[in-house]
This record gives C-alpha cells, sequence and structure tokens, in this order.
C-alpha cells in the first residue's frame, strides 16, 4: 500500500477508537497506545539494486579494428572510437547470438566501451 493510504487507514483507527473512549468514559492515553499497536506497520519500500558501469578498452585496433562487447549480463550503452586527433561513435556495430560488438575502423587507436549491468 502506498504511505499515504497507510496513514489515512492509521488516522481513522485512531479517530474511531478515541470516539468509542469518550463515550464510554475509558482513559485516552490507554487507547491510543492500543490504537497504534493495532494499526497496519508500512513496509519499507524495496530497493532497486545499484546500476553497475565499467569501461573496456582495446589498442588493438590498427590490426583487428578493435571487436569489443561486454560480458553475458551486460549491456553495451557506448562505444567511442578514439583516432590520433579525434574521437567518435562507433558506426560498426554487430549482434551475434543476442550479444553486441562494437568495432573502429584502421584509423582509430583505441575503442571505449561502456558496459552497464542489465
Amino acid at each position: 500500500m502506498r504511505s499515504s493510504t497507510m496513514m489515512l487507514i492509521s488516522a481513522f483507527i485512531i479517530v474511531a477508537v478515541l470516539a468509542v473512549a469518550t463515550r464510554e468514559g475509558g482513559s485516552r492515553a490507554g487507547l491510543i497506545e492500543s490504537a497504534a499497536a493495532a494499526a497496519p506497520a508500512e513496509a519499507p519500500a524495496p530497493v532497486p539494486p545499484p546500476i553497475t558501469f565499467r569501461a573496456v578498452v582495446s589498442s588493438s585496433c590498427a590490426a583487428d579494428g578493435c571487436p569489443t562487447t561486454c560480458s553475458s549480463d551486460e549491456a553495451l550503452v557506448s562505444a567511442i572510437c578514439i583516432g590520433p586527433t579525434s574521437a567518435k561513435f562507433s558506426d560498426r556495430l554487430t549482434v551475434a547470438d543476442g550479444q553486441m560488438t562494437a568495432g573502429c575502423g584502421p584509423t582509430s587507436s583505441q575503442i571505449v566501451v561502456s558496459c552497464a549491468r542489465k
């Protein structure tokens, strides 16, 4: 349940108990404590696991085009080819067996791939 709904239900229970206590002449302090104990406890919100990123660097571009991929439990987020005077996003992306591989041309000196845990 949402926290606002839980608060509304708890407030309703307390008001109802106080109304009954006033009619019957009972002690308010004891009834408030018992009403607070009877109110449903709010469950903590689930915390999502932290997103983990890592960088993979390859420097074999002149020889083989730097084919670089992430682990099977990761997704390839970006791939940047770094040359002697500039850097650009990789335009050589291939997918095989559900796994993406990025590569660069022979003028690049290295590739930097960002991987994120799925």
